[in-house]
């Protein structure tokens, strides 16, 4: 498990080198500049305000004003973090419209359905930019998140054409700042952390160390959930030239809880608290992320970068698979297990700048990258069917079924790899003082490759090379100083991975979206964000049974078509909120089984409402902030076949803060409940009635921070 990575090993040298001679040039050329310094204190979190944002970085690699950008953008700000106690990405989702929860895996993913599409592999996680291949991705080093809708292949290569979620980290500041933290779980446990952050005297460098260490009870009647993280960084700033090296290190453990059953359509009668897997069903790994990120400012108006980032996760799990349920209650379960290692290497070369042309301004990103996407599944354990046990989902009695132990030759070794190269290109052309056209394209060349099997079961499954060329039209109209108005046309793509057993492989997934919007201050804190939009996708593979042979086919074709409503910011004095609503109609287009079924884990409407308000109290008493809010999701299919739905829900939260007026630090206490009304709910499914999540109850939270 502790084995170096392979990705690591080979690209690690050159990333670096190329990093190093590029920092020692422009340390020297540093030397020699009479330019005034870099600022570096700006970031994009400083144009938060509140819950509000005005600016984001991942709609063109650089921080733009979102009223410029001809797509939707959503913040959940650093504000809204901490108010509301996110500790993960399903916490922050539910203040995006059209971001709900897909298949986690038993708990053990990110899975999130984005105006209709999106799965746990689906590769729409990033962290700063850089895809990732971790399982869970928001943790104590992440300031904000951004959500980019509609097809982003245009910068980041092969998505989904509903969007991606960037996880933002916390970045070294020039001034310095300790700030320690605790909390206290209502269901057993809790969690210590310190953030401490500074300059390296007049060196130049700053520092910044963030750590955590997490041990809560499952809510569920057995299980634990733990990590042990550690993530330092550095960042050095001169006159024309940048750097930050980052690394961050997470030791973790959780349960693997494969929910409840559903019996015709419905839940079943089994106890909503109590799991139906085992105690050893569980999860174990290591993850890991190292990001070195270089800058030179070329000239005032042109300026360079290099990236290299590489994230890695190895693991193992250990579950309980459903196979079958009797009319008695009886679910029949196998035991299954495998170690992992998956991990993604990246490196860019960018060069970002303005240039006036015809007294006609373009912002201009032109830019080179490489991607290697490895996962990697190791030792296999598949128990033969004589292993097999019951367990009652009325009276469950655990020990039953022993924990996975045979090796299976065939399912072992499987290897699966996505290579790229791209070259890639967008300009913010300003026509004038209120238009704004968008204009982008991206070639990309790709290599697939998988294998899996041990001796004579080896069996190299896909080795393929192709390439993609994707295109982005877009216009902006700034009406007035408060509304602007723009439209897109994009286009995405997604490597098919499907081998049938007649050795057939498939053209990639293609998408194509239709997006006009409205960006709207309503005051000068309140925004109003209106987006509709149209995508369709194109050659899904739908797989049959012929003669005992599983054949498939690339004729599928599914579209999504809906309206999103995002109401952010300051709403009257000592008011804050936040609301948002989506419809999202998804249906299959073209399919020899399911055509005109909806996709599934997608819901037609969602929305949520959250509201903050800062109470008017003597100066003595400290500051005083109370909020609380709901979110709504509406009726989902539970399967391809729609053949069973999950009830739509509303789920309600709370928090109350106390700004402590302790002199010389900033403290704070605060208390955070989640589902205040104790809902019962199903969020997801693993496409299978067997296999359906349960959403926690009526949770707690007791937290302190000291700042100083």
């Amino acid at each position: 498990m502790n084995t170096p990575p392979r990705a690591l090993r080979r690209f690690a040298p050159f990333a670096f080198s190329t990093l190093a001679l590029a920092t020692s040039s422009g340390l020297l050329a540093a030397e020699n500049t009479t330019l005034a310094p870099m600022d570096i204190s700006t970031t994009a979190s400083e144009a938060d305000q509140g819950y509000r944002a005005t600016r984001a970085s991942t709609a063109s690699k650089s921080d733009v004003p979102i009223k410029e950008e001809a797509q939707s953008v959503q913040t959940v700000t650093p504000q809204l973090i901490q108010d509301y106690e996110v500790r993960t990405l399903d916490d922050a989702a539910k203040f995006v419209s059209g971001v709900t929860q897909s298949n986690t895996l038993a708990g053990t993913k990110d899975a999130f359905v984005k105006r209709g599409f999106g799965s746990n592999a689906d590769g729409s996680i990033f962290r700063d930019g850089v895809r990732s291949n971790l399982s869970h991705n928001f943790d104590a080093t992440a300031e904000r998140v951004e959500v980019l809708k509609g097809p982003a292949s245009l910068l980041y290569g092969a998505l989904e054409p509903g969007g991606l979620i960037n996880v933002v980290s916390k970045q070294p500041q020039y001034q310095q700042r300790t700030t320690l933290s605790g909390s206290a779980y209502s269901e057993g446990g809790g969690n210590l952390g310190v953030d401490t952050t500074g300059p390296l005297g007049d060196s130049g460098f700053a520092y910044r160390l963030i750590a955590e260490r997490q041990s809560e009870d499952y809510w569920r009647n057995y299980g634990v959930d733990q990590h042990s993280l550690v993530a330092p960084s550095l960042s050095w700033t001169g006159e024309r030239a940048s750097l930050t090296l980052a690394y961050s290190y997470n030791d973790y453990s959780g349960p693997v809880d494969r929910g409840t059953v559903f019996v015709n359509g419905h839940p079943s009668s089994a106890s909503y608290d109590k799991r139906l897997d085992e105690k050893w069903s569980e999860s174990k790994g290591i993850t890991e992320t190292a990001s070195a990120r270089y800058e030179y400012q070329l000239s005032d108006d042109w300026k360079t970068r290099l990236i290299y980032a590489w994230n890695n996760d190895r693991y193992s799990l250990d579950f309980a698979q459903p196979v079958s349920l009797a009319a008695n209650g009886n679910l029949l379960r196998t035991a299954n297990g495998a170690h992992y290692d998956y991990e993604t290497t990246y490196a860019s070369w960018d060069f970002i700048g303005r240039q006036d042309l015809l007294g006609q301004r373009h912002d201009l990103l032109v830019g080179l990258d490489h991607e290697d996407n490895d996962q990697y599944r190791g030792n296999t354990y598949r128990n033969n069917n004589a292993s097999r046990r019951n367990i009652n989902i009325n009276a469950p009695v655990y020990g039953g079924l022993a924990a996975p132990s045979l090796l299976s030759t065939t399912q072992s070794d499987q290897d699966s790899s996505l290579e790229s190269t791209s070259l890639y290109f967008k300009d913010n052309w300003h026509l004038n003082d209120r238009w704004i056209l968008v204009l982008g394209g991206r070639y990309q060349s790709f290599k697939q490759y998988s294998d899996q099997g041990l001796g004579r079961d080896y069996v190299v499954n896909l080795d393929k090379r192709d390439q993609a060329a994707l295109p982005l039209a877009g216009v902006v109209f700034q009406a007035t100083d408060t509304l602007s108005l723009y439209g897109n046309y994009s286009r995405s793509f997604v490597p098919n991975t499907t081998v049938d057993d007649r050795g057939n492989t498939f053209d990639p997934e293609e998408g194509r979206s239709f997006e006009v919007g409205a960006k709207y201050d309503l005051t000068p804190g309140l925004n109003l964000n209106v987006a509709l939009y149209d995508i369709q996708k194109k050659n899904v593979v739908t797989t049959s049974n012929v003669a005992g042979l599983s054949v498939s086919e690339a004729a599928g074709k599914v579209g999504s078509r809906g309206l999103e409503v995002d109401l952010t910011g300051h709403l009257a004095e000592r008011w804050d909120m936040i609301a948002t609503y989506a419809y999202d109609h998804t249906e299959v287009l073209d399919d020899p089984s399911n055509e005109g079924k909806r996709l599934p884990q997608a819901p037609k409407h969602s929305g949520s409402l959250y509201l903050t308000h800062h109470l008017l109290v003597p100066s003595n008493l400290g500051g005083w902030h109370l909020g609380g809010g709901a979110r709504y999701v509406g009726e989902r299919a539970g399967d391809a076949a729609n053949s069973f739905y999950m009830s739509s829900y509303t789920v309600a939260d709370a928090f109350l803060r106390w700004d402590l007026p302790v002199t010389g630090y900033q403290t704070r206490l605060q208390l955070n409940v989640d589902n205040l009304f104790d809902k019962e709910y199903y969020p997801s499914s693993a496409n299978s009635p067997l296999q359906v999540a349960v959403g926690e109850p009526r949770t707690a939270r007791l937290s302190a921070t000291v700042s100083f």
